[in-house]
């Protein structure tokens, strides 16, 4: 077994030690930068080229499960934290934007790829995480500026053509690998997906930190109680929405909690403009513990309480 194979079966573990990887190996941060948004492409075709289409087509059949679920993700998620913020005075509070700012963002590109490997629903996860980078451009701006009065510097036309050809274009790749392929290798390609999917993962991770071990080193104990935040919010908004949603079976109500919990803040450094309130950039990257990390804890729970034939 070569070392993607390695990598492949104890994907959750590597995923999870990378973060820290990432954190151990600042100097790196400068130079991977670049490969942030290649390494978040070819996690999206990875996951395309994986996923069941006659179980996507399913879901698409069922356009009120994914209205709702939609509505959830892009509009009860923010709204709640935000209101619940709000109720204690805390809305204008730096690490309360970057909490907010976190729920407006679509689903991060690598859901699909992830659900996959931890027992989920990839075809459902990857019709959400689809639907949601298209309706971003719509609720974003009024999110970000109707709620924090951030402004966003792309037009929402913009914002929107550089989603549709990023996803158009891992599209067509998954497309032509399929079909220059062919289902024989193809499938054998997939016996290493999980490996590869922890490699780009890695790449962004590293870039993702930049600034984040020296602000550790500086005021390690304020570092520390925005990330015990960032576990919180994510574990709460994973358990809120499985629990709202368990009426479309359990696989599923945990397949968009992962989504809810699990959002595309690289998207929003991106779009958003420069001179952000420092704690919301910090945030955003401690934000990505639990994103690596969960997944190794959830899997194994996954497998218990989801039933082999559950929907």
């Amino acid at each position: 077994m070569g070392w993607l194979g390695v990598l492949d079966r104890h994907a959750t573990k590597f995923l999870a030690a990378s973060i820290f990887l990432a954190l151990a190996l600042p100097d790196l941060a400068a130079l991977m930068r670049p490969l942030l948004a290649p390494s978040v492409w070819g996690i999206l075709v990875l996951a395309m080229l994986r996923t069941d289409w006659a179980a996507l087509g399913q879901h698409v059949k069922r356009p009120r499960r994914i209205a709702a679920a939609l509505v959830w993700l892009l509009l009860a998620c923010p709204l709640g934290l935000w209101l619940a913020l709000r109720g204690f005075g805390m809305e204008s509070d730096g690490v309360a934007q970057a909490v907010v700012l976190m729920a407006t963002a679509p689903p991060l590109m690598s859901t699909p790829a992830l659900a996959l490997i931890i027992g989920l629903d990839g075809a459902l996860a990857l019709v959400l995480m689809l639907a949601a980078m298209f309706l971003a451009p719509l609720v974003l701006p009024f999110m970000t500026f109707g709620l924090l009065g951030l402004e966003i510097e792309l037009s929402p036309w913009e914002f929107a053509a550089r989603l549709i050809f990023m996803v158009g274009s891992a599209g067509l790749a998954a497309l032509a690998l399929r079909r220059r392929r062919g289902a024989p290798r193809v499938a054998a390609l997939e016996k290493n997906a999980n490996g590869i999917v922890v490699m780009l993962m890695l790449v962004f991770a590293i870039a993702i930190m930049d600034g984040v071990t020296a602000r550790l080193a500086a005021d390690p104990l304020y570092v520390g109680a925005l990330l015990a935040i960032a576990f919180l919010v994510q574990a709460l908004l994973q358990a809120a929405t499985a629990l709202g949603f368990l009426w479309l079976g359990r696989r599923a109500a945990f397949t968009v909690g992962f989504l809810a919990g699990n959002r595309n803040m690289g998207l929003l450094l991106a779009v958003l403009p420069t001179g952000l309130h420092p704690d919301i950039v910090l945030y955003f990257a401690l934000a990505q513990f639990p994103i690596y990390i969960l997944p190794a804890l959830l899997k194994p729970l996954y497998a218990r309480l989801i039933p082999r034939r559950s929907t």
